[in-house]
């Protein structure tokens, strides 16, 4: 009987370790986040991004996430690229998110997906003569990344978490000509919109 009471206090012990962490596996949750976009591409300077987005469990360890976000970038001008001004990038991204083991407080994951950004660009800063204006512009476009983060619960309710990711994206500008002697011409360019993007956010479980 006494190896027997052991036994079921084992069992018992290791049910409240697992437990909080599985009930935490089994709900939705709403998230905000800021941190920093760090742009690979010389000319374009590092942006502050914030982002809110919301995750539901798919199977134990695996969990889909829908994020947006926002940051911008201060543009340098470059030769036959974008002139100085204002690059604006906001992602809409889903996410596939697995997780490698978890305890009662801490569980790191990897995770990866798809999006679509959308982006403006405002000239800043340029002069012309009265008769020729120029004008740019930066196509929207589908973006791949891949990144890690670790999350750390803080009650049944929140919890901290910090995420490093990388997105690849591709995009293309486009400069416009308007001449009131010669009409309008355009160019069309090449951009390596490419990232790093580093976050700290906090969660609410539903």
């Amino acid at each position: 009987m006494a190896q027997k009471g052991k036994y079921l206090a084992a069992v018992s012990a290791a049910f409240l370790f697992i437990s909080p962490m599985n009930a935490q596996d089994t709900r939705s949750n709403l998230h905000i986040n800021s941190g920093l976009s760090y742009m690979l591409t010389e000319n374009i300077d590092s942006g502050f991004k914030t982002g809110f987005g919301f995750s539901f469990p798919l199977l134990k360890k695996t969990s889909v996430t829908f994020d947006f976000g926002y940051w911008k970038s201060s543009v340098h001008k470059e030769p036959k690229g974008l002139f100085n001004g204002t690059l604006s990038m906001a992602p809409f991204h889903v996410s596939l998110y697995y997780t490698l083991f978890e305890n009662k407080n801490f569980m790191p994951y990897v995770f990866g997906g798809t999006g679509f950004i959308f982006t403006h660009f405002e000239i800043k800063d340029l002069i012309t003569i009265p008769e020729v204006s120029i004008d740019q512009e930066v196509s929207n476009g589908i973006s791949f990344h891949a990144g890690a983060g670790s999350l750390l619960k803080i009650n049944q309710r929140l919890a901290l978490y910090g995420e490093a990711c990388f997105l690849l994206i591709k995009g293309d500008g486009i400069t416009t000509f308007t001449d009131m002697n010669r009409g309008v011409s355009t160019e069309n360019f090449s951009l390596n919109l490419d990232s790093f993007v580093f976050c700290l956010g906090i969660k609410y479980y539903l």
